[in-house]
This record gives C-alpha cells, structure tokens and sequence, in this order.
C-alpha cells in the first residue's frame, strides 16, 4: 500500500534516519516504537503529509489516511455534530457509529448536546479521536491515543482497533494496549526502522538478542587477531614457518571486524527507600468526602496498608481515584472518618497538582539539586533519565509544557528518601522504555506504594492489592488484578457493552448478553459468599477471644477484641449489602427474558 524508500533525516548534528527503506501494507495494524527523540513523530509527520523532501513515497493514489488531529478549535456547536461531520455517508442511519464511538471513549449520552468547549483539553482530545474512529479511512494514525483515557475507555479501544478492518499505526507508551492491538510493529533503532510481525517485546527481545550475538562475535575476532598476531611475531623470523606465516598474514588482511556499537545508555530509575520497623502505616477509618455535601464521591472506605503492599486505585475518570491520594497524602481533608498516618513517616508524592509547587524561576537542574543530600551529578543523570537534554536542564520551570513540568515533579519524587509513594498516573508522558523501568522500580520499592494509572500492564505487574472504583460503589480488593477480572469484572464495563452496540445487534443478541450479565452476577456472588464465609468464622474466633478476655478480666484484651469485633460486623453487612444488590440486579435480567 505504501513504501518509503532512501529517508534520510537529521537535526543539526542529530541524525534520525539513515537509508531507510519500509513498507507498510493494506490492513496491517502497526505499532511504531522507539526512544523518545528517535523519530516516530517526525517519521508519522513525513506519512501524513507525503513529504518526499527527505525520501520517495509510493503510495496509491486511492488511499486514504486519516490521523488524531491536534487542533482544538471546532466547527460545530455539539460534540455529536462534530464527530457526525467525519462520517463518509452523512446520514441519519449511520449516526448510531458517532453516538457508540462517544460512549466507548467516556462521554454520556447528556454530554451529545454539549459544545466542545464545555470540555476539558483532554475530553477535547477524546472528541478528535472519536473523530478520526468514525471516519472511513484506509490508514489511521494514532499518536499517543491512549494519554487521556480511562481504564475503561482503554479496554473498549482495544477491542475496538481488534475489530478494525482497515490498517493504522500506533504510537503509545502503553505496552499492554499494544501487545493487544497490532499485528506487526516497526521499531526506530540506531537510526535504521525495522519491521516484524506481532508486537513490541517481540521485536525488542529479537535486536537485544541480535546485538549481544553481534558483539560476543566481535569480541571473538577480536581474540583471534591478536593470537594471528602474537603467531606471525613469535614466528616471522623463522624460515621453516615462513609459508605458514604468509598466509596467517593474508588471512589477517580479509579479516574483517566490525566496529563497536554505540553505547546507548540504559534508563533506570531508582526509587530512595527509608526503613522502618513496623507493619501499619496508613490506615483509612470509614473515609467519606464529596466536594458538595449532596454528592460524595467517597463513601465508608476502610483501609489498612502494610509495608511491601503495592495497591492500585482503578476505575473510570472522575469517579475520585486522585482525590483519595490526595486524602491520603493530606491535601484535603475528609468530609467524616480519618486519615491516619504514622506522623514518624515520610511520604513521596507525585500527583497532577504537584506542578503548582514547583518555582517558576529555578531550571530544571537546580529544581532537582534543591532536593537535600543530592549533588549536581545525581541531579543531571535524573534529567538524562528523563529525557531532558544538556540544554533542556537550563530552561526556566516557567517555560516548560505541562508534560515537561510533571516530569520533573517525578524526577523530585524518585529523589526523596522515603518509606511510602503516593503516584498518580506515573507513566505518563514517558516513552515505552521509560515507562517500563519505571515500572521495575515501583516493584523493586520496599516501602508502601499506593498509585493510580490506567495502564493494565502496570496493575497486573505491580499490584497486590486494588482499591476499585465501578458502578459508583468503592471495593478494596485483597488481590490481584488477574483475581479481579476473572472473579469480578468492570460492571462499568459490562453497562458500556450493551451501550455501544447497534441497536439492530443488541436486539439480536439480548439473549446472549443478559447470559453474560448473569455470569459476572454469579461470579460476583460466589466471590462475596466465600469472603462472608471466611469473616463469619473470623467473627466466632474473635467472639471467643472476646468471651476469654471478659472472663480473665482483661481490659485490653476486652478493648481490641470489642473493636475487632464491630470491624468484622461492619464489614459483613456491607458484603450482605452488596449481595443484596447483585440479587436486585439479577432479578431483573431475568425478567427480562
């Protein structure tokens, strides 16, 4: 479908490309991958507008290519006119895919009337992506599609580029959405592109593997020299070995050894752990808040964390995963209940505000040698991993982009010694490499790490435990995110399915669905019987602690038991509550057939 061949493209002394010739055909799915700065925007840019300054470009004239605009500005005075205007056929019969697109990307059916400018940059983005999914295009192009969607929306846009017919290509720093999505990936290395099929790790394991065979084979010819050398020395005198020395002389000529690569440094962060002695650190007490008192977003939430625990908060956007990290870190205070932290211990916090505590008027550099105990040297190597160049370093916080500005509050929290991280969306605006040591470092961490992200590939390696937001209840969940899928599931999920499918579809498959409804109600059962089970014989083994305590007449032990015992009361009737709820929910499924 299209072929670029002889690119070649360089930035002052940088170059990008060196003779690359690559190919991209009819209905491939292609994730493009690459340091930050190796060229994929540039490289996408070249596509888009079929620029042959640099290259030659084959392409059949019929294709069409269709990418994720970046202009906010809009024609028409609703979100669902606008994204309606990039249907092919202007109709009232196809305006279901515009409506089904919004759902999927997180917008409400009451959002449809709205204007554009009613939203945040972020939903606006959403909006040009919606966009681009609705059109029908032979190529799309999708530049980091994934930075402002929900877990939610995550998971249905995944599903979504699965179903696609037609090809694009994918730049993310989202590994998990990728390895899900694309049939082939191109990657930019050492300023050549190179293609295979499946997805990134694939590829990157291939030229790991390639360059450590490159140069084990080098070293080799290296020690081989050096023994032909060491022989014609030892022998060049000699008349009885002078044939063999020849042609040890000519074979040494042809050899040919190839030169050393260019180191390219590997990223890893290192997160500054403090030790402390005891088990408990933050302890949430029937947590409640809501920003107005008729609308919490936080309700009854109980708590314990324990050092080495890694828990994710997960959940749909604007459901109050970020405000309960500021709850927790003690940005706000509750509406009712407690926040309890061990005041002995430090905290570590990146979340979206922290920008506003930076000085407008330090550098980069000197934002991150303010830190106590940390020099100049470990202040530039975090600007290195963070991609911040040698001129980068010098620039004024004030000048930076939001994105630049989040990744030096995440430089200052990796710097701070520290026995708990609070980490809001961590992996953003960091390249794939990047995102993935950081990952290794938050599993490496000692200490307590409590984050938010959307990424699926973060909570599946990192997380023990999950505090979910779905279905505007709060469940803390003492596994991991496998156990939830399989036992539980997204209910915010299961209500997008049913939203975002053709009328006529829904129709025909009511049956199948409500079938798949009932399953995930009856998992869910099943899960909540044996957590009942398990704290109804906590509460007898309790109760008869309790009774021993009373007979010895100890008021402590009477104090702990007692409070242990309403703990285990509370929780039980919450867990009968939601039951309850599950059996509401599957009688009407069932009245319904």
């Amino acid at each position: 479908m299209i072929r670029i061949s002889n690119l070649n493209k360089q930035f002052g002394q940088q170059i990008l490309f060196s003779d690359v010739n690559v190919a991209i055909y009819e209905n491939e799915k292609i994730g493009l991958i690459g340091r930050n700065g190796a060229g994929k925007s540039t490289f996408l840019k070249i596509l888009e507008e079929q620029d042959t300054t640099d290259c030659e470009i084959d392409i059949n004239k019929s294709v069409i290519i269709r990418s994720l605009e970046q202009n906010l500005n809009f024609d028409y005075p609703t979100i669902l006119e606008q994204v309606i205007s990039s249907l092919k056929a202007e109709d009232d019969s196809q305006n279901w895919k515009a409506e089904s697109i919004l759902l999927g990307l997180g917008f409400s059916k009451s959002d449809f009337k709205k204007a554009p400018k009613e939203f945040s940059s972020g939903f606006q983005i959403r909006i040009r992506l919606a966009e681009a999914l609705v059109a029908d295009s032979d190529l799309l192009i999708l530049d980091e599609p994934t930075n402002y969607l929900d877990i939610i929306s995550l998971r249905w846009l995944a599903n979504f580029l699965q179903n696609w017919k037609k090809g694009f290509i994918l730049v993310t720093h989202d590994r998990n959405f990728m390895e899900k999505v694309v049939t082939h990936v191109i990657g930019i290395h050492r300023c050549k592109m190179r293609r295979m099929p499946g997805g990134p790790k694939k590829l990157l394991d291939q030229i790991a593997l390639e360059e450590n065979v490159y140069e084990k084979t080098r070293q080799n010819q290296i020690k081989k020299k050096e023994k032909t050398e060491e022989f014609i020395r030892k022998f060049r005198a000699g008349a009885r070995s002078a044939g063999l020395v020849q042609s040890r002389i000519k074979a040494l000529d042809k050899q040919d050894i190839g030169d050393a690569l260019e180191n390219i440094p590997k990223i890893r962060f290192k997160f500054h752990y403090k030790p402390y002695e005891g088990d408990s650190l933050i302890k949430l007490d029937e947590l409640n808040f809501g920003y107005t008192e008729d609308d919490p977003i936080i309700k009854d939430l109980t708590l314990e964390t324990l050092a080495g625990d890694k828990i994710a908060i997960i959940g749909k956007n604007g459901r109050g995963k970020s405000t309960l990290l500021k709850l927790i870190a003690g940005h706000l205070s509750p509406t009712s209940g407690k926040v309890k932290v061990n005041p002995s211990l430090s905290i570590g916090y990146f979340g979206q505000d922290s920008k506003d505590q930076l000085d407008p008027n330090k550098s980069v550099l000197e934002e991150f040698v303010a830190i106590p105990h940390i020099n100049e040297q470990e202040a530039r190597r975090m600007c290195s991993m963070l991609l911040f160049d040698a001129e980068s370093v010098k620039k004024k916080i004030n000048y930076l982009s939001g994105g630049e500005k989040n990744r030096v509050c995440l430089g200052k929290a990796i710097l701070d010694t520290t026995q708990i991280l609070i980490l809001d969306e961590p992996t953003n605006h960091l390249d794939l490499e990047s995102a993935q040591a950081l990952i290794q470092a938050i599993q490496e961490f000692k200490g307590l790490v409590i984050f938010v992200t959307h990424d699926e590939y973060m909570i599946e390696t990192v997380a023990n435990r999950l505090v979910v937001f779905d279905d505007g209840v709060q469940t803390v969940i003492n596994e991991n995110y496998a156990y939830f899928l399989k036992n539980r599931g997204w209910r915010d999920e299961l209500n997008l399915i049913t939203q975002t499918m053709n009328p006529g579809e829904i129709k025909r498959n009511q049956s199948k669905i409500n079938q798949n409804l009932l399953r995930q109600i009856q998992k869910q059962q099943a899960a909540l019987e044996k957590k009942i089970a398990k704290l109804e014989q906590s509460e007898i083994e309790n109760g008869q602690l309790l009774q021993d305590a009373c007979f010895d007449k100890d008021h402590q032990k009477i104090k702990t038991y007692g409070e242990k015992a309403k703990q285990i009361h509370d929780e039980i009737a919450a867990l009968y509550g939601e039951f309850e709820d599950l059996i509401v929910q599957e009688d009407k499924i069932t009245s319904q057939k």
